[in-house]
């Protein structure tokens, strides 16, 4: 139970940080406060990922801890990039 509800968690904080993210390099010109946001939220996500989805998975026997990662960490970032990116397209 503890584990679904940190792997949902993670989850949700990955794809809020790829839409910020996104939302900041499409945007227009970022500014340094804007950059430094943007460069914490990539090594948050980071460091959240390797601390809690790595390591627990590269623990426990038998689970893919790469595969985990990708579905837990990046694909989540990436699809919260994929949604800036489409509303931006859409709305030029």
């Amino acid at each position: 139970m503890k584990n679904s509800v940190i792997t949902s968690v993670m989850a949700m904080i990955h794809f809020v940080s790829g839409y910020y993210v996104a939302v900041v390099i499409f945007g227009g010109v970022p500014t340094w406060p804007q950059g430094a946001r943007v460069l914490l939220a990539i090594l948050t996500n980071l460091i959240l990922a390797y601390e809690f989805v790595y390591l627990p998975a590269k623990s426990i026997e038998g689970v893919d801890s790469t595969r985990r990662l990708l579905r837990v960490s990046i694909i989540p970032f990436l699809l919260g990039a994929a949604c800036v990116l489409i509303l931006f397209l859409l709305w030029r």
